[in-house]
């Protein structure tokens, strides 16, 4: 007996496939396609570009801050606004919502960055910045979060939540010795990740 009709004999048929089982792999496909093909569109579109833009200021305030020797402050404006019933007035930059500056101190003020590749960035209500979790427990959920970063190269261990088409959980970790952020699906917490 040949080896060919060993091979027949032990495998059926050497017809192929009929075309009724191409349609059903192909109309499997298809359904997979048409429940991912939205999410994908969406994470790269606009989110993609706001998280890339994020990413990027939380990456040049690093560098800025070693490069020129000076403190930099990344100011993450939460969604919710601070509300202060102590009819105090704010900072103008401490008034805004929903956006990421990098401020300065300067005469006991806080001011927008000077530079230009260091400019405030609004994001729309697709992209909420939702909350920060602060590496000593506290979670900050309205108002700014001023994270600082130093000419020594080094910043603090924050976390902030994002809620993208409210529906979509993504934390964006920022880590005290490196100036490249981690974005990770979920929200995460300083707790031990598997």
């Amino acid at each position: 007996m040949s080896l060919s009709a060993s091979f027949k004999n032990r495998f059926g048929r050497d017809d192929g496939f009929t075309l009724i089982e191409i349609v059903i792999v192909m109309v499997v496909i298809s359904i997979m396609a048409m429940m991912v093909a939205p999410r994908l569109s969406r994470f790269l579109g606009n989110e993609r570009k706001d998280f890339n833009m994020l990413t990027g200021l939380v990456t040049r305030t690093f560098d800025d801050a070693f490069i020129h020797g000076e403190v930099n402050y990344l100011a993450v404006h939460l969604h919710e606004p601070f509300t202060d019933d102590t009819g105090e007035e704010t900072e103008d930059v401490l008034q805004r919502n929903n956006a990421v500056s990098v401020l300065q101190r300067r005469d006991g003020q806080f001011v927008d960055h000077g530079r230009k590749s260091l400019q405030k960035m609004q994001f729309d209500d697709s992209f909420k910045l939702e909350e920060a979790l602060l590496s000593t427990g506290e979670k900050i959920t309205s108002g700014n979060v001023l994270i600082p970063y130093y000419p020594q190269g080094y910043s603090d261990n924050v976390i902030i939540h994002v809620l993208v088409n409210d529906e979509e959980q993504w934390s964006i970790r920022i880590f005290k010795h490196l100036k490249e952020p981690e974005v990770k699906y979920g929200y995460v917490s300083f707790e031990i990740e598997e």
